[in-house]
């Protein structure tokens, strides 16, 4: 349907942002094509190895409030509980947030940072990519037309990774003013990172990675003086713009603030013990 429709065509799920462009007079699409009762695009489940599988309509609601997703992968589910209000989250979509391509989404940081893969599909075939490379532009992303996103999927969150996200906000209805995620991999028993993802919202006009940052962590004890400079890296990758939510430059300090909290989140994460 989605192919073949005569004139522009858009996927519906939630509609909690279709549905409020399209009454304000930026969308005009000819037909909405429903995906509520297509089978499998709700799936959520751990998979046999341990990682996640997020169908594309899983409301916003079941993600922060399932018992898997908040053992196994904490951080997803606290970023989930950020969107909107509990009404929104109750018909907001995992694939409607990032389909939307707002760089504000928050769903995104958490999940790039995560490592997770999109999977599209036309309804014949299937293809993936890394879901940092699924946005194009500010409301863009590589679907192409008879194409959507069929589900998320996240790689096993090891017992020495630390995964979380921070968000900077006025209101608890308000989109971020910046978000930071973190997934940092340590050394049993010690701060070194083997391994890291910083990644950045509402800060460039996609979600991106903080990349200098990251390869300034990589194999380094995570002390002060390198949480100070990592953090000063990671506003150096931020590229915002002036808005009415924020200017370009309160945005890079939120960055750099946010990132090194993200750090420092992590480094008292292994301190406790976490790492054994």
């Amino acid at each position: 349907m989605l192919a073949s429709a005569d004139g522009p065509v858009k996927a519906l799920a939630g509609g909690t942002d279709l549905l409020v462009q399209m009454k304000q007079g930026g969308l005009e699409p000819h037909a909405l094509v429903s995906l509520r009762d297509v089978p499998g695009l709700d799936a959520l489940y751990l998979d046999e190895d341990g990682g996640l599988v997020i169908g594309s309509v899983t409301p916003l609601a079941a993600l922060e409030n399932s018992p898997d997703v908040l053992r196994a992968f904490p951080g997803i589910a606290e970023a989930a509980s950020f969107v909107g209000s509990m009404q929104v989250r109750s018909r907001a979509t995992v694939g409607g947030n990032l389909c939307n391509a707002a760089p504000s989404a928050d769903t995104a940081p958490i999940l790039i940072a995560c490592g997770a893969t999109a999977v599209i599909t036309d309804g014949r075939t299937e293809r993936r990519l890394l879901l940092e490379d699924f946005f194009t532009g500010p409301g863009q992303t590589v679907l192409k037309p008879g194409e959507l996103l069929k589900a998320v999927v996240v790689p096993p969150l090891q017992e020495t990774r630390f995964a979380k996200y921070f968000k900077s906000f006025r209101s608890a209805m308000d989109c971020c003013t910046v978000g930071v995620a973190v997934c940092a991999d340590f050394a049993p028993g010690t701060t070194e990172v083997r391994d890291v993802r910083l990644a950045l919202g509402a800060v460039a006009p996609t979600p991106i990675r903080a990349r200098a940052a990251e390869a300034l962590l990589v194999g380094r004890e995570l002390d002060d003086a390198l949480l100070d400079r990592a953090s000063a890296e990671a506003a150096g990758d931020a590229q915002p713009i002036d808005d009415l939510r924020a200017s370009a430059e309160y945005r890079k300090i939120l960055v750099e603030v946010l990132s090194r909290r993200a750090l420092a989140a992590a480094r008292a994460w292994v301190e406790k013990g976490a790492v054994a």
